[in-house]
């Protein structure tokens, strides 16, 4: 047997290992071929020092496993026991982790939520305030004409208000985007899952 089919071989049986692992014993056992082959030995001598490719799947297999049946034990009932005594001071410290992620959306939205505000009770107060104009001609046609230009001025700063609610949508996406983003780096570089 030679090398290329001793690791076909050996690849073939670690199938039901996770592509990423499956790769790491193929390049080991690659990189022991070649050592075998440095010290003088030829191709055939060092795949026979090695063993039937079948064994050793099933070798790595079961250690494999193994380690993942020990890693389930390690939930035993005291660690639940713990969790759930200890819960007053982790959950509080989750609630308040997660409050502060709350917080910082909120401030984040704050601009673009009062800039849209504005814009939609601008808008509103405009249209009423035209309607209005009509009815304030009782009162003097420079009245009328003030509100009149009044309500123009303020249509004028809901509709820059709204174009500059989009900008800044699009802008505190990005930058919701990216706090979420360093959220989840933070979990996961601490090892942890969402």
């Amino acid at each position: 047997m030679n090398k290329q089919e001793f690791l076909y071989q050996l690849e073939e049986g670690l199938i039901r290992l996770e592509e990423s692992e499956k790769n790491q014993f193929i390049l080991y056992y690659d990189e022991l071929i070649e050592d075998y082959l440095e010290d003088g030995a030829s191709e055939a001598e060092a795949v026979s020092k090695l063993g039937k490719p079948s064994k050793i799947a099933s070798t790595i297999l079961e250690e494999a496993f193994e380690e993942q049946r020990f890693q389930k034990k390690k939930r035993s009932p005291l660690m639940i026991v713990l969790l759930i005594i200890g819960f007053p001071l982790w959950g509080s410290i989750l609630l308040t982790a997660i409050l502060l992620i709350l917080s910082a959306y909120i401030i984040i939205w704050c601009l673009p939520f009062t800039t849209g505000m504005f814009a939609v009770i601008g808008l509103g107060a405009s249209i009423f305030s035209v309607c209005a104009s009509f009815f304030a001609i009782q009162d003097g046609v420079y009245i009328a004409v003030t509100q009149m230009g009044i309500s123009i001025f303020v249509l004028g700063l809901a509709l820059l208000s709204g174009l500059a609610t989009l900008n800044l949508a699009n802008h505190f996406i990005k930058a919701s985007k990216r706090f979420s983003g360093k959220i989840v780096g933070l979990f996961e570089g601490r090892g942890l899952s969402l």
